[in-house]
């Protein structure tokens, strides 16, 4: 009983979690850097981390299975295509600015998923607490 309890709220902090530590990574950085873009920049590489689990949190629960795996597979080749792209453009690959790109798409694109992730469980959960 206690150790569901505990799990719940786990599962929920690492749900909102995202979102809070945006806000404060961008107010603190905002504050520090005096500069928004960098701000915006900074947050944006060190909170991506946190969408990533959220939506890999989100998606085992909907999916009733691990999806560990294939996210980990999917960012190693986002990486290998910025690389492959970094060295077509520059002939000198630099694996710290590869990070930062993908850093970027990475919040991004799971920023997205995140919202409809998100989104979806709240509506479900109105609906069967509501209507069923």
């Amino acid at each position: 009983m206690v150790q569901q309890l505990i799990h719940n709220h786990v599962y929920i902090f690492l749900l909102v979690f995202p979102v809070i530590s945006t806000i404060i990574v961008f107010y603190m950085s905002n504050f520090i850097l005096k500069h928004k873009w960098k701000a915006i920049h900074f947050t944006v590489q060190w909170t991506a981390i946190f969408y990533i689990i959220a939506v890999v949190l989100l998606l085992e629960k909907l999916l009733n299975q691990t999806v560990v795996g294939i996210m980990l597979i999917l960012l190693i080749i986002v990486l290998s295509i910025i690389l492959i792209f970094q060295w077509k453009r520059h002939t000198e690959v630099n694996l710290r600015n590869g990070l930062k790109v993908l850093t970027r798409i990475s919040f991004l694109v799971f920023g997205i998923i995140y919202s409809i992730l998100i989104s979806y469980e709240i509506i479900q959960g109105m609906y069967i607490k509501y209507f069923h």
